[in-house]
């Protein structure tokens, strides 16, 4: 496991555990049962005990952030490092669970919050910023594909998922129908890289 980089993935494990010290210092404000899980009309439909939304979530939150590190540092040993590219895949667990912890005590504590929009500000972000590093890439894991190949496969992919963020922006200012609809978007989206990676591998 010499190939795994430590400090990293300690500080990041760390701030993914910081929401912890927000719930624990709100604890006497925030209501015993909390929700969780909202539907497309902004409405909550499942619900958690406070304990596990203060101190579960994040935890689990954390060993989603080491199988992370672990991946991208499996991947950088073996392909070779993209600084930028693993510093931003690194620190999207950690950021998101920063963000939705403190939306999900927001709403607990009665503020206004727009679950749906909010979501859908983090998805657009998160596909804008994958997009935008996956041209950098010169090879596509796990298949035999030459470094031209890959960097035009991967350009393509990312100009994709750029497209898909802002798409998914755009439907903050749409009714919630448009939210579904970019879901439903993911198919062919995911149907197209597919088609094109194939068509290009093996020319």
């Amino acid at each position: 496991m010499k190939f795994i980089k430590w400090k990293s993935l300690i500080i990041t494990s760390l701030v993914c555990l910081l929401p912890i010290l927000l719930g624990v210092g709100l604890w006497d404000k925030l209501p015993d049962t909390m929700a969780i899980h909202f539907n497309i009309n902004n409405e909550p439909d499942n619900f958690a005990s406070k304990g596990f939304v203060v101190f579960f979530m994040p935890v689990l939150m954390m060993f989603l952030q080491w199988i992370s590190c672990v991946i991208n540092d499996v991947n950088a040993y073996k392909h070779g490092s993209r600084t930028k590219f693993e510093y931003v895949t690194k620190w999207i667990i950690p950021v998101l669970t920063i963000v939705l912890q403190i939306i999900t005590f927001g709403y607990a504590l009665g503020w206004n919050v727009d679950i749906r929009k909010s979501c859908a500000i983090i998805v657009g972000v998160m596909f804008i910023v994958i997009g935008n590093y996956l041209p950098k890439f010169d090879y596509i894991k796990n298949y035999n594909v030459d470094t031209e190949k890959a960097r035009k496969i991967n350009r393509f992919i990312g100009i994709e998922t750029v497209i898909m963020g802002i798409l998914m922006l755009i439907s903050i200012f749409l009714p919630p129908i448009a939210t579904v609809i970019w879901l439903f978007l993911l198919i062919p989206y995911s149907i197209i890289s597919v088609i094109y990676g194939i068509k290009v591998g093996r020319k």
